[in-house]
């Protein structure tokens, strides 16, 4: 292992600490006005990891929870027990050895599978049209 995969391992498990403690954080106060201090500070620690780790393949699962929270301030929506939920999907994820594209998939299906929306920011198709019909 070099330098450099030494340092970024360093700092994905350095953020992700601070990712959890919010996390703790925002579960425990969860309904209360001062969890808008946690989500704020988790919101902007999931987004400094997306600067300085874009390629660390936890980044995307980070991500994807990021879009499901900020999303119309979603963050409100989510319960105590949704957000330890999370906290043991990103523990489990960031104690693997390796974390490959399965692994991210996966953690980001066990995502919405809490309740999470982590595509928040998709395209509705109005279905009443008719895609197959020619133009004339």
């Amino acid at each position: 292992m070099n330098i450099e995969q030494t340092v970024l391992e360093i700092s994905g498990i350095e953020i992700t600490k601070s990712i959890l403690i919010d996390f703790q954080k925002l579960s425990s106060c969860s309904g209360e006005p001062i969890a808008s201090v946690y989500a704020d500070n988790l919101l902007r620690t999931m987004q400094n990891m997306r600067d300085k780790l874009p390629f660390y393949p936890y980044t995307e699962v980070v991500m994807a929870l990021h879009d499901a929270l900020a999303y119309s301030n979603r963050w409100i929506d989510y319960n105590a027990s949704q957000y330890q939920e999370v906290c043991q999907l990103l523990t489990s994820l960031i104690n693997q050895e390796t974390i490959n594209n399965s692994s991210v998939e996966t953690a980001i299906l066990t995502l919405e599978n809490l309740g999470f929306d982590t595509l928040p920011f998709g395209v509705k198709l109005d279905e009443s049209l008719d895609l197959d019909k020619d133009d004339e």
